[in-house]
């Protein structure tokens, strides 16, 4: 068989490997696309409340949401805060914490790991306004986004 006869049957065998090949890369594409919907989904699942009359606060490197809480003298208030970094996080390992430390609130220091959740429950004593930060990573008091306030009446 001449040269020419075999490239010309090599470059046939190729042509029609090209449709399995595209088709392959169109599953593989596929199956990565809907592990992620899986997980974003299966994770946002996750983060829901896990007491619905508690007041839902979310904490990550973005912040608190909300990052003000308003409060009545002697009336506890309870929260439910959810961290949903994970522990790649680059800093800290993703944990955060609720620290708030000021005359007319007890000491709350409230540590939530990653991807997790915890509810807690304090009391002011005084009508005031009072700051609250995450200690634990994230450039602590000193992170602007990293704070919120309490308003007692």
């Amino acid at each position: 068989m001449s040269r020419l006869k075999k490239h010309k049957a090599r470059k046939e065998k190729q042509e029609k490997k090209r449709p399995y090949m595209s088709i392959l890369f169109i599953i593989i594409v596929i199956a990565i696309f809907g592990a992620a919907l899986y997980l974003i989904i299966s994770k946002s699942a996750s983060l829901e409340p896990v007491n619905k009359d508690a007041i839902k606060m979310t904490i990550s490197m973005a912040g608190f949401e909300p990052n003000i809480i308003r409060a009545k003298v002697g009336q506890p208030v309870t929260i439910n805060l959810i961290n949903p970094d994970n522990s790649m996080h680059t800093d800290g390992g993703g944990i955060h914490n609720f620290y708030l430390k000021e005359p007319g609130v007890s000491n709350v220091n409230i540590t939530v790991q990653p991807e997790s959740q915890k509810v807690f429950t304090f009391t002011p004593t005084q009508a005031g306004e009072y700051q609250w930060y995450c200690d634990s990573c994230c450039g602590g008091k000193e992170n602007p986004n990293m704070h919120g306030t309490l308003i007692v009446a």
